[in-house]
């Protein structure tokens, strides 16, 4: 499922656009993107930047169908990926210790 989240300047959140997919492959994101641009977005007034998870299909989508576009990670995911790779870590020191 491809979930795309706007923010207002006030910081309100609004759901723009959803969309089952079959997988998430790059293909099946790039066709759903496609489709948000087409039905939602006029050509002066695209969207300039997207944050995203790390999953790779939805960057290189966005690069793909967004050309000007700016891609930045998710700070929520990108802490959860520090935290995973740090118990990772502590562990393999804690493993040498005892």
């Amino acid at each position: 499922m491809l979930d795309i989240i706007g923010v207002t300047p006030t910081r309100m959140t609004f759901s723009a656009i959803f969309a089952y997919m079959e997988g998430e492959r790059l293909n099946n994101v790039v066709w759903a993107l496609q489709r948000f641009r087409g039905l939602f977005m006029k050509v002066d007034a695209l969207l300039g930047v997207f944050i995203t998870d790390g999953d790779l299909a939805l960057i290189n989508a966005v690069k793909t169908v967004f050309l000007d576009a700016t891609n930045l990670l998710c700070r929520f995911h990108i802490d959860k990926k520090v935290q995973a790779k740090c118990k990772t870590l502590v562990g393999q020191k804690m493993h040498g210790i005892m």
